[in-house]
């Protein structure tokens, strides 16, 4: 037995760095941004600048593409100081990589990264607000050091008549030492909220670029449709496949059987052997009955008539009464849904109840089917002798793709021994 100790959370004052700690990290933060803005500066403005003039020729794509390549090595350590300073990180969406395809197809994947051209932005724009905060975090950081240690350091200044003190500038009546002091104060009192602010305000434009939660977002949509496609696919192969394999395993056999009768019954009318064709007549009818019949089987996991004139609820109800296990139905559905939706909801009853009928060994199974907060649940429960799986390979991963190809999902539980549970939720909202 695995026993987990969960370590208590820490206090919020371990957590927090003090205010001395935070007031270093700023400083730092802002007084090495202006190097690193004016290097990210330089380094993109002339690669992307070269790549673009050069993009008459095939040198210049790789340069947009090495250039690129730069700016998220830049954006990756501005990250990770956002992270440093701020406690929060920045997480970024790239776009995936497109799987095959040559070095061309690679390169044009990367020119087309959203994030990627965010990062390069944030490289070139950095540098004029880098500049600002930097000067501001210099002048008080100086100040207050300057003006607290004056009276050490003071003292080593020629005293002649050619050199005028501020506070004899200003005709104040104390030392220039008491002048410097109050300075130095003024400046040290008002460090925590100027570092604080041109810190933030650096951070939040690093954030909204480097980290942009939209383009995040928007990435991760477009993965899942992608997925979601490749699914549909995949579940629209698969069908046409198990469809053919069907037709050629059932009905093709038997009109191939019926022809091959039809033609023993002509030769027998023509040597006026009319009772032995008689009975070749019969078997054919035999065949062609059993054909058609497999071919309404099939066309019932297709789309059958019912579902598109009385919906799905009606249809799931015929399907139930058609299974060969006694099938019992608590359907829960005020209203019709979208054409995808409802035929995804009975192909995976239709599917779900074979192999019950096919596989599990059970005496009786419960179909259920209900709607609540925008999506659609269809459910079979059996009491079988388990063993299901959805994995690739298995007669249920078909169901997996065909209900992702509509932003659902499908869940089978089934321990050895049973009962097995098929669930597929649908957005139907």
């Amino acid at each position: 037995m695995t026993t987990t100790t969960v370590a208590p959370p820490l206090p919020e004052a371990a957590m927090k760095p003090s205010a001395l700690a935070q007031l270093g990290r700023d400083a730092a933060y802002l007084l090495t941004g202006l190097p690193l803005a004016v290097l990210s500066f330089t380094l993109l403005v002339t690669g992307l600048s070269t790549g673009v003039g050069l993009l008459i020729t095939i040198i210049g794509l790789p340069i947009l593409v090495l250039t690129l390549e730069l700016g998220k090595v830049l954006a990756l350590v501005e990250r990770w100081r956002v992270e440093q300073v701020t406690g929060q990180p920045v997480t970024a969406a790239y776009r995936p990589p497109t799987q095959g395809g040559g070095w061309l197809r690679h390169w044009w994947d990367r020119l087309r990264d959203t994030q990627a051209w965010l990062d390069a932005l944030h490289g070139m724009l950095i540098l004029p607000l880098a500049a600002v905060t930097w000067s501001i975090a210099v002048t008080w950081v100086a100040g207050t050091v300057g003006g607290l240690t004056y009276w050490i350091w003071g003292r080593s200044l020629p005293d002649d008549d050619t050199s005028t003190t501020l506070s004899e500038l200003l005709d104040l009546p104390w030392p220039e030492w008491v002048t410097q002091l109050l300075i130095g104060l003024a400046f040290a009192a008002t460090m925590v909220p100027v570092l604080r602010g041109c810190t933030w305000a650096q951070t939040t434009f690093a954030s909204s670029l480097l980290g942009n939660r939209h383009v995040a977002q928007l990435q991760e949509r477009i993965a899942d449709l992608t997925e979601q496609r490749t699914a549909a696919a995949t579940a629209e192969v698969d069908s046409l496949r198990r469809l053919e394999r069907d037709l050629h395993d059932g009905p093709q056999q038997r009109l191939v059987r019926l022809q091959m009768d039809l033609a023993a019954a002509e030769r027998r009318l023509a040597s006026d052997d009319g009772a032995a064709a008689a009975q070749i007549v019969t078997e054919a009818r035999t065949q062609t009955a059993d054909a058609l019949a497999e071919l309404r089987a099939l066309t019932r996991g297709i789309a059958p008539p019912i579902l598109a004139d009385r919906g799905l609820a009606a249809a799931l109800t015929a399907l139930a009464g058609r299974s060969t296990v006694p099938t019992r139905v608590e359907l829960s559905l005020p209203q019709r849904y979208a054409v995808p939706v409802e035929t995804a909801a009975y192909f995976v009853a239709s599917e779900a109840l074979t192999n019950v009928a096919k596989h599990s060994g059970a005496t009786a199974a419960t179909l259920r089917a209900w709607a609540a907060d925008g999506r659609l649940a269809v459910e079979v429960v059996d009491d079988g002798v388990g063993g299901a799986s959805a994995a690739k390979g298995h007669g249920l991963a078909g169901l997996a793709d065909r209900v992702a190809a509509l932003d659902g999902s499908l869940g089978v539980e089934s321990p050895d021994g049973g009962p097995t549970t098929v669930r597929a939720v649908i957005p139907c909202g």
